[in-house]
């Protein structure tokens, strides 16, 4: 029997390098071997909160799954919204990176002392999130972090010229700058922030219990494409992606999914960890994003189907 499912991808914006897996589970036929049809479908426009984006689609019954934040779900558990649950792991830490115009092989975060930081994408829990690190490493009042202008080009071009030390963004945003020589990568925020689950699967409940077949073998089309992921370098991961990224050129998808892998950004297995779901209810409470007074629950927000191994 043939399943069909239909992913919302958010805006243009969210297809991002590091939500690559469903496209290799497409192109590499594991989403076929599975007997699974997936229709990929966008949204008009993007968004970080639960009224935003492609989260509204799958509240909708417009789709039957989508890819986000985690957080975006706990939020909405506390305010009471509709029934969702992450379902099948994508993205185990942040994708954040510092960026600067000159390599600098020896950088600790203690570097950051007395700098100019551009943010350059402005996304909320990102900004959050790094203020937070800033924090853990006593640099919080130490650091002037300037808000991006909303021309990447343009923020890009300020620290290369040396009128700002460092650009962060998303590796994804980062590596077109990074693969022409404008800037280099000096650090991920993947291992100072500690395993989160950043990115998820996300559906309703209700609807994954009417498609439960469907979706088990949405998420062991998944574990093979995030083994896939660990076996080839970032060159064969890039030649089977590229028709997704239309205008992204090779080099720089390279340059990301390389960077990406080093910094063990893709998630290892399709199954959410406790701790690292619980680390990352803390890590969102302490930035302001949560309500630290209300229950966030493990087993009420995130669940496994299919065969995860």
């Amino acid at each position: 029997m043939t399943h069909r499912l239909t992913l919302n991808q958010g805006d243009s914006s969210e297809s991002r390098i590091y939500y690559c897996a469903h496209y290799l589970a497409d192109r590499l036929g594991f989403f076929a071997e599975q007997d699974l049809v997936i229709s990929f479908i966008t949204s008009e426009s993007g968004g970080h909160t639960i009224q935003g984006g492609q989260v509204p689609a799958v509240i909708n019954r417009e789709a039957d799954l989508t890819l986000g934040g985690p957080m975006v779900v706990m939020k909405n558990y506390q305010e009471k919204g509709p029934e969702l649950r992450c379902f099948c792991a994508s993205v185990a830490a942040n994708p954040w990176f510092l960026a600067a115009a000159q390599a600098k092989p020896d950088f600790q975060l203690a570097d950051l002392r007395d700098k100019r930081v551009i943010d350059v994408g402005n996304v909320g829990t990102a900004t959050l999130t790094f203020r937070w690190l800033l924090r853990q490493h006593g640099l919080a009042e130490a650091v002037t972090l300037l808000p991006g202008s909303g021309d990447e080009d343009r923020d890009y071009a300020t620290v290369a010229a040396g009128d700002a030390d460092y650009a962060l963004h998303s590796m994804h945003a980062l590596a077109p700058a990074i693969a022409n020589g404008m800037l280099h990568s000096v650090a991920s925020l993947a291992e100072p922030c500690g395993n989160v689950p950043w990115s998820a699967y996300i559906a309703r409940a209700d609807v994954m219990q009417e498609k439960s077949a469907a979706f088990a073998a949405f998420t062991r089309a998944i574990a093979q494409a995030l083994r896939w992921l660990q076996q080839h370098d970032a060159l064969d991961v890039a030649e089977q992606i590229q028709s997704r990224y239309p205008g992204y050129a090779l080099a720089a998808l390279v340059t990301g999914i390389a960077a990406y892998q080093q910094a063990q950004v893709f998630a290892p297995q399709t199954l959410i960890p406790r701790a690292e779901f619980d680390h990352f209810r803390q890590l969102l409470s302490d930035i302001g994003w949560l309500d630290p007074s209300l229950p966030v629950p493990y087993t009420a927000l995130v669940t496994h189907p299919g065969e995860t191994a």
